[in-house]
């Protein structure tokens, strides 16, 4: 408890300094510009009111609305979503033309603030159109085991759809129709199916959209790190499974007699319920090791313990593969493969960057997607 006090009281500091210095250079270049006369006394009042309420809008739905209405409480996270861009964006760039301002006339830096306002206004409407095209990513890969009765194998995977107060209904929609047209053999969810707050996923009967997922050797999640929320987990098993899908958690599954789908909790776990995931080879107790054993992992971590343990195919989520540019270059850093393909070893390992979004409902620099993968059985 101790630990979390401390990380939310750091994390408002930074938060609060960070949105008070873009709200003073907001309020200067309106200064420059003669704006807020027109309010008179009351302008710096009205002014400092409205970012107030737009900067607390995301932590307050996030956090402390939990009793509030969810439409009341969707509007506040989508607001203060789109005021995280303007964070992104606003921070570096400000912060280059306070610097510069020792330099260069006044003229010049007020014109500089107006075209950092017209880059995030042009990143919200570019990226809220890029977030709602999703692609179809396409793999193949060969498992050098026998099959049981199937000599290959068509596996959709999705991650990272966020179905909660901004990804709604529409996007899960979106998501089932786009995996039904590619007909897969299985689907696989990699984690963060909900975000956090379970509460619009039940409200809005979403479960009900991934009931008309159609693959004839089934559909299963894993746990991600927004999963967890302020649900209690088996009220989130119970509503998968009451439309046929299954949750793995530190579980296994044997599929049709021919091949393992092993689902490991959340590295978050242990933070979020104390209970720390099962060391992988614990897992596997049980396990054939001469069937293909296909594992999904929501981060794509501790690659070399699952190529140790003899995973065929690794599937993960978890990175958006920073989901607005140039985040990419910390996911890049952080991960050993932040989105797409890898060999490592014998085994593959395949990361979706995901379907929905965090925070701001935009992506800039990738697109949402579905990854398809094509399974062929030699052994």
């Amino acid at each position: 408890m101790r630990n979390r006090v401390i990380f939310f009281g750091i994390f408002f500091a930074v938060y609060g300094g960070i949105s008070y210095f873009i709200g003073l250079q907001g309020w200067q270049w309106l200064g420059a510009l003669g704006g807020g006369t027109a309010l008179g006394p009351a302008a710096p009042w009205v002014y400092w009111l409205a970012l107030g309420l737009v900067a607390a809008a995301f932590p307050v739905a996030r956090l402390l609305a939990r009793g509030w209405p969810l439409p009341l409480v969707s509007l506040l996270a989508r607001v203060g979503a789109y005021w995280l861009l303007a964070l992104l964006y606003g921070l570096p760039l400000l912060l280059l033309i306070e610097v510069a301002g020792l330099f260069v006339p006044a003229a010049v830096t007020v014109v500089a603030t107006g075209g950092v306002l017209a880059v995030i206004a042009v990143a919200v409407v570019y990226g809220a159109w890029r977030a709602g095209r999703p692609v179809v990513v396409r793999h193949e890969v060969e498992i050098a085991k026998p099959g049981g009765r199937h000599p290959d194998l068509h596996i959709v995977l999705v991650s990272d759809t966020h179905l909660g107060l901004i990804n709604g209904p529409r996007q899960a929609r979106q998501m089932v129709d786009m995996v039904n047209a590619l007909q897969p053999d299985l689907v696989l969810h990699g984690g963060d199916l909900i975000d956090d707050d379970i509460r619009p996923f039940l409200a809005h009967r979403m479960a009900d959209e991934l009931q008309r997922l159609r693959a004839p050797l089934g559909t299963y999640v894993i746990m991600g790190n927004h999963d967890f929320g302020e649900a209690h987990p088996q009220q989130y098993r119970r509503e998968l499974e009451r439309v046929g899908i299954k949750l793995l958690v530190d579980e296994w599954a044997v599929v049709d007699d021919s091949f393992y789908i092993i689902g490991r909790d959340d590295l978050s776990g242990k933070w979020r319920t104390g209970r720390p995931r099962l060391p992988l080879a614990d897992l596997m107790q049980g396990v054939d090791r001469s069937l293909p054993l296909i594992l999904m992992d929501h981060q794509p971590s501790r690659l070399a313990e699952a190529e140790q343990a003899g995973i065929d195919l690794m599937v993960s989520g978890h990175t958006h593969r920073g989901q607005m540019f140039p985040n990419h270059l910390v996911t890049r850093r952080v991960f050993e493969v932040d989105w797409g393909y890898l060999k490592k070893g014998a085994m593959h390992v395949i990361v979706s960057l995901g379907f929905g979004t965090w925070g701001p409902p935009v992506r800039i620099g990738n697109s949402p997607e579905v990854v398809s993968i094509r399974v062929r059985f030699t052994g």
